[in-house]
């Protein structure tokens, strides 16, 4: 019997991982090791003895046997790199900015670096990007509109991509000719912009005038058909406002928010430390919000960082420092999806495992390779990246005295590994804001505070 792949499949192996996508699934599921060998011999020419693998593939329409006169496969329906799989890149294009932000986690300071790539070393990345099966960029700075070859960059990722996933920015540049130009170029394509809360807008960016800048910035994204996100940060100065700006954000018809704990990064340190939410405020922060979402009737997606997720629409929530149940805990799974799913790439070309680690790492002088200098495929193939985003969950149990004795480990699986980095200075080490989470029972008042809406992540069972 001989098999030959369906049309619309599509196979990516990379060094740690092997993706099926049919048609035009995003994000596709994994083959182990076996299926992937089995798929690579459906050619249309070898003879396969009857087996279940095989009828698993058929099943899933991944297969399926082929008529005598399908001799061939097409090669570009499997692809094999040689590095570990990254889905998307944060890319830090440059370190200018036309605001002064006090929480900015990309300086280490109060100073700026100016070293950025070139438009020839920029076009390479993509290049190397394509190269290493990436799919998506993700463009941050600074403000990437102030980069002086923006636009030709923009059009390069129409050309010949990856994909341009999200476009992050500040919103002050995007008048309706940026915007028009933007939706020509990259229709899918997310606007992510900043907003800190009514009357606390300015005093975060440090520039008089930005709240309006947003809110028209806003209006203009929407009126084009572009999909909007808030990224909204939250402190002791902001906190009383933010059920009010989600409000307000929401009448301005955005698609979701993420609000952020302004974390304790360099700069933030430096300016306004005495303004950042403890871990327990935090969270209290959290569980008042629910409540006031869940009794006004919001209905748009709302994400508090490392907290909770809150759908009114579906009235659905999930509570995120719950990674798993005790029995969904694989001691060999990686400690961070999300690194997984993307890296940083700095102005200067730095790459890092997490974007809000950029200025902990210039401040520390850690380095972890620079693809301007050594080529992206090079730096995701082995070296200490990849050997610091392919631990794994049993590789910090081992590590972590406290996260190895811990009755909830296998629950929040050590936490983020770059709050463990922040705090104590390593990915492997505890996350002390889930150790907080759940030694003193916001698992539990966050269920309390949603009763009769369906929790999408809860905790089966105990440790």
């Amino acid at each position: 019997m001989r098999y030959i792949l369906e049309d619309n499949v599509f196979i990516s192996k990379w060094k740690n991982m092997v993706l099926c996508r049919i048609g035009d699934q995003k994000k596709g599921f994994r083959l182990s090791p076996e299926e992937y060998k089995e798929l690579k011999s459906c050619d249309g020419r070898t003879e396969h003895a009857a087996g279940n693998t095989l009828y698993g593939l058929e099943a899933l329409r991944v297969i399926r046997r082929c008529r005598e006169e399908e001799m061939c496969l097409k090669p570009v329906q499997i692809n094999e790199y040689p590095n570990i799989f990254i889905a998307n890149i944060d890319w830090t294009i440059t370190d200018r900015c036309n605001y002064n932000c006090l929480h900015c986690f990309h300086a280490s300071d109060n100073k700026m670096q100016r070293e950025e790539f070139s438009l020839e070393e920029a076009f390479r990345l993509l290049s190397g990007a394509r190269e290493c099966g990436i799919r998506g960029i993700r463009l941050t700075g600074g403000e990437p509109t102030l980069w002086p070859w923006f636009w030709e960059l923009l059009q390069e990722l129409r050309d010949h991509g990856p994909m341009l996933k999200t476009l992050i920015t500040n919103g002050a540049l995007l008048d309706k000719e940026a915007v028009d130009r933007i939706r020509m170029l990259h229709p899918a394509a997310e606007i992510m912009i900043s907003f800190d809360g009514i009357g606390a807008h300015d005093w975060l960016r440090q520039h008089e005038g930005s709240e309006e800048r947003v809110k028209e910035a806003i209006r203009l994204c929407k009126e084009a058909g572009l999909r909007v996100k808030i990224n909204m940060n939250v402190n002791r100065r902001n906190r009383a406002v933010i059920h009010d700006s989600v409000n307000m954000l929401a009448g301005l018809r955005v698609d979701e928010i993420r609000i952020i704990k302004t974390t304790e990064a360099p700069r933030w340190q430096l300016n306004q430390a005495d303004n950042s939410l403890s871990v327990d405020e935090y969270y209290d922060f959290s569980c008042r919000f629910a409540e006031k979402y869940k009794e006004s009737g919001l209905t748009i997606p709302v994400t508090i960082w490392q907290s909770l997720y809150l759908n009114g629409h579906k009235k659905v929530f999930s509570i995120l420092p719950v990674k798993s149940s005790v029995s969904g805990c694989r001691d060999d799974a990686y400690i961070c999806n999300a690194m997984m799913r993307k890296i940083s790439i700095q102005a200067n070309g730095d790459i890092i495992p997490c974007a809000p680690l950029a200025g902990l790492f210039t401040l520390r002088n850690i380095h972890m390779g620079n693809v301007r200098h050594e080529g992206l495929q090079k730096l995701l193939t082995a070296g200490p990246l990849v050997e610091q985003i392919t631990r794994t969950v049993g590789a910090k149990r081992r590590a972590d005295l406290k996260c190895g004795g811990c009755r909830y480990f296998n629950n929040c699986q050590g936490g983020c590994p770059a709050l463990g980095m922040l705090f104590h200075g390593s990915l492997l080490s505890a996350d002390d804001y889930k150790c907080a989470f759940f030694e003193k029972g916001w698992n539990d008042r966050f269920s309390e505070v949603l009763e009769g809406w369906r929790n999408i992540n809860p905790i089966m069972q105990e440790a």
